[in-house]
Formats: structure tokens, C-alpha cells, sequence
């Protein structure tokens, strides 16, 4: 299955667009206007909720609490000097998410399979990102655990032009 994640440019919120494979819409995702750390909600094309993305505020390292149609997630970030690296602890066995040093390309992987890879657009009017998931039931849960990188990478970026000021 894949899916295309586009960011509203502009917009007071976090939110996205995704569409599937042929460009026909199929989640859309809104973040809260004002709250202490990220919290995002993945809804269908209907409005019915399917997952709820929230980061936890007072943590050691950067963690967001994912529920996903009801199976509840934790995706951790490692703290690493060249790479990426993320851990979602799920009761369907854990994954491991590596990115590359420049944050634009992932691969989340189970058992040593792969489960999903996204790509992100270099050169794009707002992030865009394509997830190819291998099974299409852990789509959603791979589209919630990029929606949630993504949140640490603006986080990332902010705090790195906040220190060159």
C-alpha cells in the first residue's frame, strides 16, 4: 500500500493530507490548535477517528503515546550521533525505525522484516512524504509513527534556529 503525507502549508495547525497511491484522498490529519506537546488525530474520509498521535511532555527522551484503531503504541527516539533511530513497543511485536543522517528517508522494520519505508520530497512546498507499507494493515500504524517523526523533526529544526539566534 502506498500512501502520499502532505503538509498544509497554511494552516494555525499541524495538518496533513494523505492520499493513496492514485491521489484519492483517504486520511486527514488535524493537530490541536494550542496544547503542550503534539497531539494529532487521524480521521477517514467520513470524520470517524482512527488514531490519536500525543507526545508526552515530561520524559527523558522524546516519546509519543499511539493509538492506532485502538492497539496502543509507544514510539521512543534513541539519542544517536549520525542516524535516526526509533523504537514503537507494540503488543504486536516491536519495531525498529531507522532514518538516514539527513532525516529524509526511513525504514521501520519487525524481526528483522521490513514493515514500511517512506520517503521524503526534497524539494517540496511543505513536507511531503511516501509511505510504502508491506501489508496494508500496518499502514496505519506506519503512517502514525512518520506523522510523529515528523512532529520531532519541526521540533528539532525550531530548537536548532532558537540556539543560532
Amino acid at each position: 500500500m502506498v500512501l502520499t503525507i502532505k503538509q498544509k502549508v497554511f494552516s494555525l495547525k499541524e495538518s496533513f493530507n494523505v492520499m493513496d497511491g492514485e491521489g484519492n484522498p483517504v486520511y486527514e490529519v488535524e493537530g490541536k490548535f494550542f496544547s503542550i506537546g503534539h497531539k494529532l488525530t487521524v480521521r477517514d474520509m467520513d470524520g470517524g477517528e482512527l488514531a490519536h498521535i500525543n507526545q508526552r511532555v515530561v520524559s527523558l527522551r522524546p516519546t509519543f503515546d499511539i493509538d492506532a484503531l485502538g492497539v496502543e503504541s509507544e514510539l521512543k527516539a534513541h539519542f544517536t550521533l549520525f542516524k535516526q533511530r526509533y523504537t514503537l513497543v507494540s503488543p504486536g511485536g516491536d519495531w525498529e525505525i531507522a532514518g538516514d543522517f539527513t532525516g529524509h528517508e526511513y525504514e521501520m522494520s519487525r524481526g528483522g522484516e521490513t514493515v514500511a519505508t517512506v520517503s521524503m520530497r526534497w524539494f517540496s512546498w511543505g513536507d511531503t512524504y511516501t509511505l510504502e507499507a508491506a501489508d496494508g494493515a500496518d499502514a496505519l500504524t506506519a503512517l502514525c509513527v512518520m506523522l510523529a517523526i515528523d512532529c520531532f523533526n519541526a521540533d528539532t529544526a525550531a530548537a536548532a534556529s532558537q540556539a543560532s539566534v
